[in-house]
């Protein structure tokens, strides 16, 4: 029989109906499965998400899997890999710029930082588009970027390109999400509204903090780092 074991959200406090959350560890089978799909070569991000509900229990049946915040299903992504691989923790690689000595660090469920919901500020203003309240659930339109941005002739290695599509995928407004890639495309969203949107994420995004600060052991500088995981990254040993 699989266990599973109950864990408290980030946003907790930020749902209208109240339940509780259980988690449970991946099997050695869904490991294959999740092999297979790691190794195919169209693959989706609602693979992985149809696979991960089937690793949460919520107790109140008027709440689903689609109802959770992204950045708590982000959350529970960190948690359901300790739970599973509790041997292989993620490394992470830091360089000093001091004395340029390699630094492995282990991170574990604990040294995790846990952002806060900002439960008053949810709203952003755009300069064309006037005021749209954030979309930060999961998004339930089944579009690939990489495709959608080949059919609208996008540049695929504008980088600033491709993080404006990203994002735009949190967005919540009277617009349906293809509206939103059309006038991204058109220009009618400024670098203004990007510069808006990337400070709303950085400040007001809750959930997993996914950066972490050491002290080299050498010369005892301060180095820090990002650490962000590919969705496929949660289900292997990294």
């Amino acid at each position: 029989m699989i266990e599973y074991k109950a864990t408290d959200l980030p946003g907790k406090n930020a749902y209208e109906k109240p339940f509780n959350v259980q988690i449970r560890c991946i099997t050695p089978v869904e490991q294959k499965y999740i092999l297979s799909l790691s190794q195919k070569e169209q693959r989706t991000s609602k693979e992985y998400m149809e696979f991960l509900k089937k690793l949460i229990k919520i107790d109140n049946p008027e709440v689903t899997f689609e109802d959770l915040y992204w950045f708590d299903v982000q959350y529970l992504l960190y948690k359901i890999r300790y739970l599973t691989y509790a041997k292989y923790p993620i490394k992470l690689v830091f360089r000093c710029p001091d004395c340029d000595k390699e630094i492995i660090k282990e991170l574990d469920i604990g040294q995790l930082q846990i952002d806060e919901p900002n439960l008053n500020n949810n709203t952003l203003q755009f300069d064309n588009l006037g005021e749209i309240k954030i979309r930060n659930k999961i998004i339930k339109d089944d579009i690939d970027i990489e495709n959608f941005m080949m059919k609208k002739h996008f540049d695929k290695d504008d980088i600033q390109t491709k993080l404006l599509l990203i994002d735009l995928c949190l967005i919540k407004g009277n617009k349906s999400l293809d509206e939103v890639y059309q006038l991204a495309e058109s220009g009618d969203i400024t670098a203004s509204d990007i510069i808006g949107i990337e400070k709303w994420i950085e400040n007001d995004v809750w959930g997993v903090k996914e950066e972490l600060t050491i002290k080299c052991p050498a010369c005892g500088k301060e180095v820090s780092r990002g650490y962000m995981l590919s969705i496929e990254d949660f289900f292997s040993v990294i």
